[in-house]
C-alpha cells in the first residue's frame, strides 16, 4: 500500500487531523484524527483516537488507543490498552496487554498474551492464547491451543477441529502463590465445545461433542458425546457419556 506520492501524519505532542489517505500515520502524543483513514502504517506511540474505520497494513499500539470504526490490516499488535468499537478484519492480531473488541473479530491467526474481551463472534484459522479472555459469542477455528495460567477465560461457544486447552506449566511455583493470595485458579468455562480432537483440562462445559475426546484434570461436564476415542482422569467431573 506504500506509495511515495503520498504523505505522512506525524503528531507529536498534542494535537488533531483531518482523515485521508497517507503513507504513516504515526501518534507519539496525544492525538485525535477525525474521518476514515488509508495507509501503510499507523502506529500510536501516546494516546490516540481514530473517529473513523481504518484501513493500513500494519496496525499497532504501544499506548493507549481507540478506533470507532471498523478496522482492517494485514498485521495487528496491541502492547498497551485498545479498544475497537467496530469489526476487526485482520491477517494476523497479537494482543500483549488489552483489548476490548466491541463486535466481531476475523483474523487468520489469532494470538493472546495478555487480556481480551470479543463481545460477538472470534472467526480465525488459527486460535492461540496464553492470556485471558472473554468471548461473547462463538469461538471458531481450526486449530485451537490454550494455555491457562492465573484467570479465568469465558466463552459462549467452541467449535473447531483441534482443541487443546491446558493448564499452563506451574513455574517456580507461581499457580500455588497465586492460590494463596486468593486469585481464582486458571480456568475456561464455555456452554458447548464441537470438534474432532479435543483434549481438555480446568475447563467447565455443559457439552462436548467430538470424534476422539480426552477430559483430563480439573474439568467439570455436563454431557461428554463422541464418536471414536474416549478418555478420562480419575478426578475429573462428568455427568453423562454418550457414544454417538
Amino acid at each position: 500500500m506504500y506509495d511515495s506520492s503520498k504523505a505522512d501524519l506525524r503528531i507529536n505532542g498534542s494535537g488533531s487531523a483531518a482523515g485521508g489517505n497517507y503513507n504513516v500515520v504515526k501518534i507519539s502524543g496525544t492525538g485525535k484524527i477525525s474521518g476514515d483513514i488509508l495507509c501503510s502504517e499507523f502506529h500510536i506511540s501516546g494516546s490516540g483516537e481514530a473517529n473513523g474505520n481504518v484501513e493500513s497494513d500494519s496496525f499497532k499500539i504501544n499506548g493507549s488507543g481507540n478506533v470507532k470504526g471498523n478496522l482492517k490490516s494485514q498485521e495487528i499488535k496491541v502492547n498497551g490498552s485498545a479498544n475497537f468499537y467496530g469489526d476487526i478484519s485482520c491477517n494476523n492480531i497479537t494482543i500483549s496487554g488489552s483489548s476490548d473488541i466491541a463486535k466481531n473479530l476475523d483474523a487468520q491467526m489469532v494470538k493472546i498474551n495478555g487480556s481480551a474481551k470479543i463481545v460477538g463472534d472470534c472467526n480465525t484459522e488459527k486460535f492461540h492464547s496464553c492470556g485471558e479472555f472473554e468471548i461473547g459469542g462463538l469461538l471458531n477455528a481450526d486449530d485451537i491451543y490454550v494455555e491457562l495460567y492465573w484467570s479465568r477465560s469465558h466463552v459462549k461457544e467452541i467449535g473447531g477441529e483441534n482443541i487443546r486447552v491446558m493448564r499452563g506449566p506451574n513455574r517456580h511455583g507461581v499457580l500455588k502463590f497465586l492460590g494463596l493470595l486468593g486469585v481464582h485458579s486458571p480456568s475456561l468455562e464455555t456452554d458447548s465445545i464441537e470438534g474432532d480432537e479435543i483434549y481438555l483440562e480446568n475447563t467447565t462445559a455443559k457439552v462436548v461433542r467430538g470424534n476422539n475426546v480426552t477430559i483430563g484434570t480439573g474439568c467439570s461436564i455436563g454431557l461428554v458425546e463422541y464418536k471414536g476415542v474416549y478418555e478420562k482422569s480419575g478426578d475429573t467431573k462428568v455427568t453423562e457419556e454418550r457414544k454417538i
